[in-house]
């Protein structure tokens, strides 16, 4: 795919076929992808010129896309591995309490299948001690909402310093920290999966009972649950 002009924003829906009424009836759904190629991805209410070195962008060919989730700014490239939750949703009030119960689910998920205690930091952070290595997204609608989340596995994390200032916004927790003192990969913390297996562990995880549960998902073969190496757009 050849890079759009410089300053374009390409707007996307990855895995939101997770909120279509036949996966959202049978109670939801799980995708879980290894990246496999440069890209920023902006959040709805993101500003290029604030977020992001768009003219760095530009020069070395990476799109920068729009999601319709909110949160900041990301960098995804190869050893990051991105994980999607679509629920459904009847209380539009109560998905500050349904994220944070999804990631306490991922934390279980992913800490068991890397070998790494996470703890759960900010709005969906998930941290080796205070040093992140998951982030968090939600697009909420009235019927539904889809949580999406990168996962550091392996990652260059050169790559946000080149195409990420410092952000406008930051947790409490970061402390002012840059991108290098703030971030950090599941390999350095000994995870020896590479993001592949990785992801296919996550997603088994995540299709166990007792985490449908946790998550309030639905059972049986109604329950969407696919592992797939990339969006189809990207």
């Amino acid at each position: 795919m050849s890079p759009p002009p410089a300053g374009t924003i390409v707007p996307i829906a990855w895995d939101e076929d997770l909120l279509a009424p036949s996966v959202l009836d049978a109670g939801g759904g799980v995708r879980v992808w290894p990246v496999r190629e440069v890209c920023v991805v902006l959040g709805r209410s993101g500003r290029l010129d604030e977020e992001v070195y768009a003219a760095r962008c530009t020069a070395d060919g990476v799109p920068v896309y729009r999601r319709r989730g909110g949160g900041g700014t990301v960098v995804l490239a190869p050893g990051c591995v991105v994980v999607s939750v679509s629920e459904p949703l009847e209380d539009p009030v109560r998905v500050a309490s349904r994220m944070a119960r999804t990631v306490g689910a991922l934390a279980g998920v992913i800490g068991r299948a890397a070998g790494v205690e996470l703890v759960a930091r900010g709005t969906g952070d998930l941290c080796v001690g205070d040093r992140k290595v998951l982030g968090s997204s939600v697009f909420a609608r009235r019927d539904g909402f889809l949580y999406q989340a990168s996962l550091l596995v392996d990652m260059d994390l050169s790559l946000v310093d080149r195409y990420l200032p410092h952000p406008p916004r930051e947790p409490g927790y970061r402390r002012g920290r840059s991108h290098r003192e703030f971030l950090t990969n599941l390999k350095d913390h000994g995870c020896r999966l590479a993001p592949d297996d990785l992801a296919r562990r996550i997603a088994a995880g995540l299709a166990a009972p007792a985490t449908k549960q946790a998550l309030c998902l639905g059972g049986g073969q109604g329950f969407h649950t696919k592992l797939r190496s990339r969006p189809s757009d990207l």
